[in-house]
């Protein structure tokens, strides 16, 4: 149940930066998706961290054990032991990555933020919050189907942890309730070809949080994993780069 583009290893680059990245992979996915992205900022003067969430990088079966609250302070322990060497935190998440993200940056001081992908709401909104909660106690896996018969290769695990998706749902719940709090400068990125994450998402961020800096990229032939090989891919990570320079004091 596990793809070839699957990595249980965590990533750091740059230890001896006074700049600190934390990067967060998506949901079901590991730290394949943001190990680029990560190296490409380490080369370019930040210490940066990828690390794969708990039930990430192991079997579906291990991630539907995982509540939401695992996520959370895991990655809460890692931005806290970051910014204790740092002298900024910058945060960069993809699809669930960047609703972790948006939390963090409700909870803590951040000099910048970055979300792309970033699913606050469902493209198939029956499915998920309905189907999955009715079923997802007795069907707790369901393979991955390829979206419009597409040729692209899945990132993570095979197979959907179902209830770890609900899980999903949980944080972002959670998140939208404090979202309103978060003031840091903001980069969101969206791409028009992502088959995950709808346009309204980018709205609904925009709208929501407070920062008086805030910054959008579009960009078009992107897939849903921004971070990884695509077509927009150096475009996104020089847009990120530009960004973190602009803000950083």
């Amino acid at each position: 149940m596990i793809t070839e583009r699957f990595d249980t290893n965590n990533y750091e680059f740059n230890k001896n930066s006074p700049l600190g990245v934390y990067i967060i992979h998506g949901f079901s996915n590991t730290t394949y998706e943001v190990r680029e992205l990560a190296a490409f900022l380490g080369k370019h003067g930040f210490h940066t961290i990828a690390n794969n969430l708990p039930g990430h990088g192991t079997t579906p079966e291990e991630c539907n054990r995982v509540q939401y609250t695992d996520w959370i302070n895991h990655v809460k322990q890692d931005i806290a032991e970051l910014s204790s060497k740092s002298e900024e935190i910058y945060v960069i998440g993809c699809s669930m990555g960047a609703v972790l993200s948006l939390y963090m940056a409700s909870i803590f001081p951040l000099n910048g933020l970055v979300v792309a992908g970033t699913v606050l709401k469902f493209k198939n909104p029956f499915e998920v919050n309905i189907l999955v909660p009715l079923l997802g106690r007795f069907v707790k896996i369901s393979k991955k189907k390829k979206a419009n018969k597409t040729k692209s290769k899945f990132y993570g695990y095979q197979h959907y942890p179902l209830l770890a998706l609900l899980e999903f749902r949980k944080l972002i719940k959670k998140v939208m309730k404090k979202i309103n709090t978060i003031i840091c400068p903001t980069l969101i990125i969206h791409s028009k070809n992502d088959g995950m994450s709808i346009k309204e998402n980018v709205s609904i961020i925009k709208q929501s949080i407070q920062s008086k800096d805030k910054n959008i990229l579009i960009v078009n032939k992107a897939h849903h994993n921004l971070f990884d090989e695509n077509p927009d891919q150096k475009l996104i990570f020089n847009e990120i780069l530009s960004f973190l320079k602009k803000i950083k004091h």
